[in-house]
């Protein structure tokens, strides 16, 4: 009888335990960080990033808001290389 009762008990413990859910990335916290440590960096309430690729260059903006209009800034630009 204690076999049988060890026996469920391990069986029922490794099924509770055995079954965690993973952890799921929340993309809205990530980029909501991202984006106040931009502001914090840049004195500005941020609204948005733009990346663009033209002619082999990369460029990196920053939106926001002055005077009640959209405005950006560029943060960084690279070449990019071809193999």
């Amino acid at each position: 009888m204690k076999k049988l009762f060890l026996l469920s008990v391990l069986l029922i413990g490794t099924l509770s335990f055995g079954q965690t859910k993973p952890k799921e990335k929340d993309i809205d916290k990530e980029a909501n960080v991202y984006l106040d440590s931009l502001s914090k960096v840049y004195k500005v309430k941020i609204c948005s990033i733009k990346v663009e690729r033209l002619n082999g260059v990369i460029t990196t903006s920053i939106g926001y808001s002055k005077n009640g209009e959209l405005v950006y800034k560029i943060i960084k630009q690279e070449k990019v290389k071809k193999d």
